[in-house]
């Protein structure tokens, strides 16, 4: 029933509202496909959705990857383990708004701690502005992610870590293997469904970025960081082109429920070998 009233209610509507011309004041004229044909036209949609691919790529490889290490480093008993463990998972508890902030702060270019620590270490001049440069621009939002985010996937990696039996291990250092092979032959196939579920929130959160790019970047440099749902967002509430809106967010949908059904039938497709 939830399902139904917050979820296949609100899209119906939504799809109904992509065949109209919705202004913001007067009626609703149906226009037919002629929004879905203009989507299709927009170069800057086009933009929008490599941009958000390019993001989505980097940013989830970079923090699955950091995300395992992370959780294969604080996995065995150590001192100060729990203490590293709630340090690395901290950021998680802060929002994406302050979070950008926070890094728009830190980066900014005259009162910034990064730009000055990059020219101490003679990585950057003293009068480099991170954010006047596309590529710049995104490297600080990926790192920005992957800060926030990686804690929760090491979370759930090291859940599904602590599950595997100990005497795997030790049969696997018996027989000769190195620690290549036991995290390759061991530790990541008995990770399997952790590693899906890391790899599906990161991927799908990460596609529906928006926060980050508003707080920080505002979609500059010259429209170069404008995401999907950053053009859904100037379509509806900058644009006031609520029907035009409404077909990106059924096109956003869709691209979504295409990559979940492959990675769910990877997966198991993965079980039944």
């Amino acid at each position: 029933m939830l399902v139904v009233l917050f979820f296949l209610v609100p899209f119906a509507l939504t799809i109904w509202m992509s065949f109209f011309d919705w202004p913001t004041f007067g009626q609703p004229e149906p226009v037919g496909l002629a929004n879905y044909a203009d989507l299709l036209q927009q170069s800057r949609f086009g933009d929008a959705v490599v941009f958000t691919l390019t993001y989505t790529v980097i940013t989830s490889v970079v923090g699955i990857a950091l995300s395992l290490g992370l959780a294969l480093l604080v996995r065995p008993r150590f001192f100060g383990r729990t203490a590293s463990r709630a340090a690395l998972f901290a950021p998680v508890t802060i929002g994406f708004v302050p979070a950008g902030l926070l890094w728009l702060s830190m980066s900014n270019a005259r009162t910034g701690i990064l730009p000055w620590i990059a020219q101490q270490l003679g990585l950057a001049s003293s009068d480099v502005d991170w954010f006047a440069e596309p590529s710049s621009t995104l490297a600080i939002v990926v790192i920005m992610t992957v800060w926030k985010t990686a804690g929760l996937a090491m979370l759930v990696l090291l859940i599904g870590m602590d599950s595997i039996s100990p005497e795997i291990y030790e049969a696997a250092r018996l027989d000769g293997a190195n620690a290549w092979h036991t995290l390759t032959r061991i530790t990541l196939p008995l990770i399997a469904k952790p590693l899906s579920l890391v790899i599906l929130i990161t991927v799908t959160t990460t596609f529906l970025a928006f926060d980050q790019f508003y707080t920080m970047t505002k979609g500059g440099p010259d429209g170069s960081t404008v995401t999907v749902v950053y053009y859904l967002y100037n379509a509806a509430f900058v644009s006031f082109d609520r029907g035009y809106a409404a077909a990106i967010a059924v096109v956003i949908v869709a691209i979504m429920a295409v990559f979940t059904v492959i990675q769910v039938r990877l997966q198991r497709g993965k079980a039944a070998s």
